[in-house]
């Protein structure tokens, strides 16, 4: 993914080329299964841990940890891709 943005910073700087589309259909596709997954995954999770305590809305709370963790994920994806630094 480094490479990626370097090269991405590389072509902000020097000669304009077309980004290739195996590249870019990477980057998203990367994009997208973190998102789904740390929602999907955290869900579970609270899933399992409601069911052991019997509490419905861990569920729900499981989501939203997973939907405010793969947010982050791609925040930081955004910010390489884009250039900037952490």
């Amino acid at each position: 993914m480094c490479a990626f943005a370097d090269e991405q910073r590389q072509k902000a700087r020097g000669a304009r080329q077309e980004p290739s589309v195996w590249k870019t259909f990477a980057v998203f596709s990367g994009a997208i299964l973190q998102l789904g997954g740390s929602i999907v995954g955290f869900g579970i999770l609270g899933h399992y841990i409601g069911a052991q305590t019997h509490h419905v809305w861990l569920t729900i709370l499981g989501v939203i940890v997973g939907v405010v963790v793969g947010a982050s994920g791609l925040a930081f994806l955004a910010k390489q891709i884009l250039g900037d630094r952490p």
